[in-house]
């Protein structure tokens, strides 16, 4: 009967054959717990050579791991369905054996430039599903040899121009969004491409405008991407966006929160009309634009006391170069010692009605009852 000895060298033989496991002989400087390691010899002809794979998917990292931390012969680096949030400059320096990175499913929505400096031989990028709005060529210094970039699942509407100046290998390009906003600012892509031989996926379409919905980038005329007519924006949120009923001296705060089509992107508010700016005197604050992950913008208005001539529909305007769109809300303004309506409960061939008590001059409404054709013919029957 064969003893211990042979057991533990057919363990290991089959350790040696898979090549996966946390700090093997292949991969003895893998320092993370939650990570796995698979090796491989290298194929063809000449000298055979060890192709380190690391795979630390699935768990929480919320950064990247420090490059010391990984074999300095990694080939492929598998970081995908993590928690991380932002990727540093310089956060894989020292790897630069690696050809694959695999960031996708993450929550990335800060890169800073130079993030890939170090990887003159990465060939495939993956950063889809994240939450990145901000992209420039920067961001991509360092990656000469790079041939498919996957940028799809984020949360930019529009790309700018000359952003993969750096990638003058690229071959192919993912970048579909829910948001992406298919007008003049895309048109370079389509030259760029067409010059660089990049072939933009077939799965890249376009969200906006609503003529060109669902339309596979790639197959676009330039003479179709333009910028005219009303705006249509993927987001464009008034908040509170019903009518307002408040008291004489009451603060209402307002937020106007749309997407950021470019620089040219303005936000204003106007009263009835009128166009309101800061009035401290009489309540009104205009707080700044705010732009969020250069995909959003916010802007604030506070009534801080309301007066009786705050009474009107009030208004958020979003406009660039080329166009604008607005939402309104109306706001009714009681004196404090307005009259009520009592409550009252009403029963007669249409149901029981409860009216709460309601103040004077405001319409209140409640749902008729109504039965089903189903229901009617069986209390006719």
């Amino acid at each position: 009967m064969p003893g211990l000895g042979f057991w533990l060298c057919l363990v290991a033989a089959a350790a040696a054959a898979v090549g996966l496991c946390n700090g093997n002989r292949n991969c003895p400087d893998l320092v993370a717990d939650s990570c796995l390691c698979a090796a491989e010899r290298s194929k063809g002809p000449g000298r055979q050579t060890l192709r380190i794979k690391v795979v630390c998917s699935g768990g929480h990292l919320a950064e990247t791991l420090p490059p010391a931390w990984l074999p300095n012969r990694t080939v492929s680096l598998i970081l995908s369905n993590n928690k991380i949030l932002w990727l540093k400059s310089n956060s894989f320096i020292g790897l630069r054996s690696l050809e694959r990175l695999d960031l996708k499913n993450n929550l990335i929505s800060n890169i800073e430039p130079g993030a890939f400096y170090g990887l003159s031989e990465l060939k495939r990028l993956d950063l889809s599903n994240n939450r990145i709005g901000c992209l420039t060529p920067e961001i991509f210094v360092g990656l000469k040899n790079l041939h498919k970039l996957n940028l799809s699942g984020n949360i930019f509407s529009s790309l700018t121009n000359g952003l993969f100046s750096e990638l003058s290998a690229l071959k192919a390009l993912h970048f579909y969004t829910d948001s992406l906003i298919c007008d003049c600012n895309l048109k370079w892509i389509l030259s760029w491409a067409t010059n660089s031989s990049v072939r933009i996926s077939e799965e890249t379409v376009c969200a906006f405008p609503r003529s060109l919905q669902g339309t596979s980038f790639r197959n676009l005329k330039e003479n179709q991407l333009i910028c005219a007519g009303p705006l249509e924006l993927p987001l464009f949120e008034l908040i509170p966006s019903q009518k307002q009923v408040v008291f004489h001296g009451d603060r209402l705060p307002f937020q106007c929160t749309a997407t950021y089509l470019d620089i040219t992107t303005q936000v204003h508010w106007y009263h009835d009309g009128r166009l309101v700016e800061t009035d401290e005197e009489r309540g009104m604050v205009v707080e700044e634009a705010i732009i969020h992950d250069c995909c959003l913008v916010t802007r604030e208005l506070i009534l801080s006391s309301i007066d009786i001539d705050a009474t009107g529909m009030w208004e958020c305007m979003i406009s660039n170069s080329y166009g604008s769109i607005s939402k309104q809300v109306e706001i009714v303004v009681l004196e404090t010692a307005a009259p009520y309506c009592t409550a009252e409960r009403v029963i007669n061939n249409k149901g029981d009605f409860r009216w709460p008590k309601t103040v004077a001059g405001v319409t209140a409404y409640h749902s008729c009852f109504q039965h089903s054709l189903r229901s009617a013919s069986f209390l006719n029957g």
